[in-house]
Formats: structure tokens, sequence, C-alpha cells
């Protein structure tokens, strides 16, 4: 303490800063939890436990908390299934065409959040392509065929592979093939060396992913709020059906078991952490060989299949592209547009209507970003410089949305700021358009410190004492410093954020209003509407957000956070 006091008392503008995040950290993260506790445990302002009875008593929150583990359960197999065929294929198997593979298997990558929900249900919903085109064999095809925990769980083994692309690939990478080789000698064919040998070397990793689709799952919302169809919940959605009912109790209590749930799975992870890894291989490994299938009819079976996959996942991007160019009257009356034009992107460009979302989500966007980085370079600094329980509290303070699910932030704001409060002097925030800003903000900052926390960490101390010891000022040291050799990452960092924020949806669902309707929003108002220019309109969105994910990850690839240049 005597530290930071003294910290303080060499720059004023360190302690103005420290006083601006405290109160940061108290109206905006201990506050809405005050308030979704308060909601849920004492709405009149005495204990009581009605809101709980209330929800264990209605069929429709136990058919929410019903669908939400059956979804989280089948997606979880799904998705390995999915993943670990994908990963087999592209770093175990030769499988022609490997790198048309690679692509399609990336697309989870870019194609995400409302925009994939949306394309998914451009293909296979109501007046989809594939929807038509099955109807033309089966006349009986209801058009709501892809709905429910069906297209949830469908969506969601396609979509959440990203986790797998990512981590399963690196990790099937460090397997010393020696190990595969010597099993093989021993008699054991391509199969049997995988499940025996290199299965157990990606397990830590398989169980890493695993709990990271658990985490999605459970609060997975865009997803089912687009292809459920309306008679579907799951959780998240009905805590924000429940608060537009007027019943921020039970809300505030269902986001608390969603928290917990959470919660659960990120102390689940972390436990996998710490019991480390298998180890396979020697001091030296030999570096993993693609085998090649022997029988030729699992060959062949296996390569259609790989492609069958990469054609589920890459026709809703192709279908969108390609409308995203055709008239809007072409939508929903042909299978593929047979002419293309301009104007659809002309009027998202040129029409206040169709722009005004893509405005908001930038803007609102970037100056969460901004807001974000600040307060993370702040706290961040401040850890590194002055250690201690003070600095550790804050830093671990401005952590704790990572392991609250959005439903919940958002709720807690509500709460808090749907009335004057003494926190933000008097102002009521609920209506206003900085209250959305401010979620994105606080659901931010924790992937901010924790990159810049690994960057600092690098820094070269004896730098910042050089110039020290020269008379420069703390000030003085961060500015010319510290803060351009850290400038990529936070160039990096705002480039993912605002890439996550473009289609962000949890968040925006509980605090949008006219003055800020973001992008994801107009997405999904023009998912559920029947008229053929919104529907063109999302197509170009979907476009967009999809091009600026893909110049996100090719910078970030190229600027060393990407999994590394393959070398084969």
């Amino acid at each position: 303490m005597n530290a930071l006091l003294a910290d303080f008392r060499r720059s004023p503008v360190q302690a103005a800063l420290f006083v601006v995040v405290v109160w940061l950290a108290v109206s905006f993260i201990y506050g809405p939890i005050w308030s979704v506790l308060k909601f849920a445990f004492a709405p009149d302002g005495t204990p009581s436990f009605a809101a709980l009875s209330e929800l264990a008593a209605s069929r429709r929150v136990q058919a929410a908390i019903w669908n939400t583990l059956a979804v989280t359960a089948l997606s979880v197999v799904t998705v390995n299934l999915v993943g670990l065929f994908q990963v087999a294929v592209l770093e175990y198997l030769r499988v022609p065409g490997r790198g048309f593979l690679r692509l399609a298997y990336s697309t989870p990558l870019i194609f995400v959040s409302v925009a994939a929900a949306t394309g998914y249900g451009f293909v296979y919903g109501e007046t989809g392509a594939l929807t038509r085109m099955l109807q033309a064999v089966w006349p009986d095809l209801p058009n709501d065929w892809f709905s429910g925990t069906f297209a949830v769980v469908f969506a969601h083994s396609f979509l959440l592979t990203s986790f797998h692309f990512l981590f399963l690939r690196a990790a099937i990478r460090r397997v010393d093939y020696a190990t595969v080789e010597a099993a093989r000698s021993l008699g054991a064919g391509n199969l049997r060396a995988f499940v025996q040998v290199v299965l157990p070397v990606l397990l830590p990793t398989i169980f890493a992913t695993t709990l990271l689709v658990t985490y999605k799952s459970l609060g997975s919302f865009a997803v089912p709020a687009v292809l459920g169809g309306r008679r579907f919940d799951m959780v998240s959605e009905l805590i924000l059906t429940l608060n537009a009912l007027r019943r921020p109790d039970m809300a505030a209590m269902l986001s608390i078991g969603l928290g917990a749930a959470v919660i659960l799975c990120i102390l689940a992870m972390q436990y996998v952490e710490r019991r480390g890894s298998f180890v396979g291989g020697s001091k030296t490994p030999v570096p993993i060989e693609r085998v090649r299938i022997a029988h030729p009819v699992t060959r062949s079976a296996v390569t259609a299949l790989a492609y069958l996959v990469a054609a589920v996942q890459l026709v809703p991007i192709v279908l969108v592209v390609l409308f995203s160019f055709a008239p809007a009257k072409s939508i929903g009356t042909e299978v593929l547009p047979t002419v293309l034009t301009l104007k659809n992107y002309a009027t998202v460009f040129s029409q206040d209507t169709a722009f005004v979302p893509l405005r908001n989500s930038i803007v609102m966007g970037v100056s969460a970003i901004a807001g974000g980085i600040v307060i993370s370079l702040f706290v961040v600094s401040l850890a590194q410089r002055v250690r201690g329980p003070v600095s550790n509290a804050l830093d671990l303070t401005f952590m704790i949305p990572w392991i609250l699910p959005a439903p919940f932030i958002a709720i807690g704001l509500i709460l808090a700021y749907d009335q004057p409060n003494p926190l933000v002097f008097g102002e009521t925030l609920l209506g206003s358009y900085w209250i959305l800003p401010i979620g994105y903000a606080v659901g931010a900052i924790p992937m901010m410190i924790r990159f810049l926390r690994a960057s600092f960490l690098s820094l070269d101390p004896a730098l910042g004492e050089a110039a020290q010891s020269l008379g420069a000022p703390a000030h003085y040291r961060f500015a010319r410093i510290t803060l351009p050799i850290v400038a990529p990452v936070i160039v990096l960092i705002s480039g993912m954020t605002l890439n996550g924020l473009m289609s962000e949806y949890s968040m925006s669902a509980f605090l949008f209003n006219v003055n800020n309707k973001p992008l994801s929003i107009a997405l999904f108002e023009g998912a559920r509407s029947a008229n053929p220019e919104q529907a063109a309109i999302n197509m170009v969105y979907i476009v967009l957000i999809m091009a600026f994910s893909l110049v996100t990850i090719t910078l970030a690839d190229r600027y060393g956070l990407g999994s590394g240049q393959e070398k084969r």
C-alpha cells in the first residue's frame, strides 16, 4: 500500500486515473452484480426465494433448461466427432485436396454468431435452397423441418469446430511419429494406432476443447434464437423474455443459474490445465506424418465424408456471397441466382435505414475498444509497476466478467440503471445510446488484459530503468518506451475485439434500443422478416462481417498470434 501511495505522489495523473478506474469497477462490475443478487433474493428488500419457486414451477422454464442441457450434451458429442474427424483428415491421413479442405474447415473462424445462424437459416430454413430441393423429392417435408433441437445441434456441430481447428491441430503436430511407427511395426493398423497411440496424447486438449464447447453451448443465444423456432427456448433466450415480461426477479435468478453453470465449466477447464498433459515422445520427437489408407473402399469413404463435411460448411457461405450480388426478388425463389448486381451493396451504403446498424456497430465497437484499452493498459501497468493487494484486486476485478455469461452482465446493467442511480450521478443509462458500448467494454476487457499482460511481461525492464536513471518521469517512460513496444498488440487486440463485436448478439439483444440498433440485431430482425429486400441486405451484412473477420485473422496470423506457419 505504501508503494502505491508513493507512486501516486510522484504522479497525480496516475492517482486521478486510479480513482476513475475504481469508480468504473464499482459502477459497471460490482454494481450490476449486486443488482442481480438483490433482485433475485430480495426484490422487495427482504430475503425471498419466491422467484426460485416460480421458476421451478414453470413448465416453460423447465423446458428451456432441458433444451439447454440436451443441446449442450448433444453438441459436445457431435462437435467432437466432427472436429476430430477434421483434424485427422488434415493432419493424420492422406486425403487429396488438403488445401481446399483446410480452407473449408477454417470457415468457423469467420462465420460466427448471428451471421452464421442467419446464413444457415437462409440455406436450410423455410425458404432455403436446400429446403426447396428436398421438397422436390419429398413434397410432404414441412417448411420448418430445420428447427428446434436438431437445427441448433446441427449448426453447433459445424460452427464450434474452430476450437479443434486451432488447438487440436497444434496438439497433434506435437505427437512423436516414432511411437506411431512402432505401433504399426507391431501390427497395429492406422485406426488402432490413432486410437491407442495418438489419441491418448491428445486427450488433455480434447478435454479442454470439450469444456470450451460446453461453455459456448450453455450460453448459446444467437443460434437458437434464429434457428430454434418460435416455440423453442434455451436459458439465455428465456432470460431475455422474462426481462421483457417485467419479471426482473426471475430473469436475475435464472441468470445466476446460468452463471453458476458457466463458472463450474471454467473451474473444470482450470482443473484440466493444472493436471498438465500426457507426454508422448522423446527429447527429439519425429514430426507427425500423414498415413495412407490402404483399403480402397475405406479410403474412398473417408474422402467422400471429408468433402461432404466441407460442403456442409462451405455451401451456406457460397450461397450467401452469391445472393448478396443477386436481385432481392431472386431470394427465396431461385436455388442459384441467374443475375448478379451491386444494387444490394449500394443500398447498404447509401440508404440510412440499411447503413445505420453498420455505422452503430462500428461507432459503439470503437468506443468500447477505446475505453477498454485505456482501462486495461492502466490496470496491467499498475499491476506490473506496483505489486500488492490493491493492484492485484483491481486486476482480478476486471477479470470477473470473463467468468460471467453475457446475459448475467446485461441483466445487471438493466437492473442497476433502469432508473436514476447515484453511481452515475443520478443518470438513467437504460435506453441511452451508451449503455450498449459500456456492456461491450465490460465483456471485452478481460481478453484485453490477458493479451496486454503477456505483452508487458515480455518487456525488457532495463529500458525503463535506463530512462528512469536519466530522469524521465513515469508518464514519459510509458509514452515513449512502453506504448510503442506494445502498440502492435494493441492494434491486434482492437481488431479482434471489433471483429467479435460486429456480430455480437447476446449483449446486444438485452441492451439495444431504437437509438443504437447494432448490426447483429438488424441481422436477427432480417432473418425473421419475409421481406426479400431485407434478406438481400442481410446477405451484404454477412459478407461484410466475414470480410472484416478474414482481414483481422490474416493480420493476427501475420503478427504471430496464429498457430504458426505450416512447413509441410
